[in-house]
């Protein structure tokens, strides 16, 4: 039943344009549907496979996945059998009526302004103590002044710092954060930006801020003094020149709230919705954010206004006559 998987991943990547991590996604549970057809039907192909296998696939997962993933399941399953039609293998879909869960309307966990301001203000002094490596601290002009501390003890607390620093500043997906090479950055005195490679193959410029461009900096002459050379030229690596994962990074973003006292549930992605958040509470347009998000449909930017909803609710209390203030 798996004979046509390699092919309905290339599928995924290149005719549907989708990430190779999209790709692998729905080759999972493509894989784990089939797995139950041989385990608990008397499915012998593909082509015995009815609506009725489908929904008794779904009943038994139902209660051990969010409905996100509930509905990329169904849509996975939908795929795969509507290629196979498409190649003359099945003559129908029998996923096609099967309907998609309603979505999950959560708000997602985001910094406010002054919880990200300390988290970045605080991070590195926090962790160097915490790892008793504060003497860097006593350097005049310590890392951003752009004065080195040549030890490769350091290495943890500062990558950590920048990317910190990185995610909130641009608000980069991890797969795009932990992609970024030295080719990808512009940076000037007063910031600059990075081009990015996002979902589907779409290409954005991301502007940076001034604090993250000498981080860049700093960390980028920081690597060759300590005996570090980045293989292919990648920004956010470890120690061996490699660039990282996706959960070293979810760590890292883990391990910083615990270090600095923050006990909110933020993940990598918490601190791009804090990018947007914080962006659209300062006057920065939708059109705009959706630009610098990558965001191919407005609709998905426009949950951002939703987290506005306390500031809207502050600013009519202090300005309506009649709000009894």
């Amino acid at each position: 039943m798996e004979n046509f998987l390699k092919e309905f991943a290339d599928n995924i990547k290149l005719e549907k344009n989708q990430s190779i991590n999209t790709a692998l996604a729905y080759v999972s549970d493509v894989k784990s549907f089939i797995a139950f057809l041989e385990e608990e039907t008397a499915a012998k192909s593909l082509s015995d496979v009815t609506e009725f296998e489908i929904k008794g696939y779904l009943s038994r997962i139902y209660e051990s996945v969010k409905k996100a993933s509930l509905s990329r399941k169904i849509e996975s399953i939908r795929s795969y059998f509507d290629f196979l039609k498409r190649k003359h293998i099945l003559n129908q879909n029998p996923a096609f009526l099967i309907d998609l869960p309603k979505a999950e309307k959560k708000l997602p966990f985001f910094l406010t302004a002054k919880e990200a301001d300390y988290l970045l203000n605080n991070y590195l002094d926090f962790k160097l103590k915490k790892s008793k490596l504060d003497e860097l601290k006593g350097c005049p002009e310590n890392l951003y002044g752009l004065r080195q501390p040549l030890s490769l003890k350091y290495f943890e607390a500062l990558r950590n710092d920048l990317i910190l620093e990185f995610l909130y500043g641009s608000g980069l997906r991890v797969s795009e954060l932990i992609s970024v090479k030295k080719s990808d950055l512009e940076l000037v005195k007063d910031g600059g930006y990075v081009r990015i490679s996002g979902k589907g193959s779409k290409q954005r410029v991301v502007p940076l801020t001034a604090i993250t461009a000498r981080k860049i900096k700093a960390w980028s002459g920081y690597l060759p003094a300590v005996g570090i050379i980045p293989k292919e030229g990648y920004i956010i690596v470890n120690k061996k020149g490699f660039h990282i994962t996706r959960r070293t990074i979810h760590r890292i973003i883990k391990e910083s709230m615990a270090v600095t006292g923050q006990f909110k549930n933020i993940s990598p992605h918490g601190l791009r919705h804090s990018f947007a958040t914080n962006l659209l509470n300062n006057g920065a347009d939708l059109r705009s954010i959706q630009d610098m998000l990558g965001h191919s449909n407005l609709a998905t930017t426009e949950k951002y206004t939703h987290l506005s909803i306390k500031k809207l609710i502050d600013v009519y209390n202090k300005s309506h006559p009649l709000s009894g203030k």
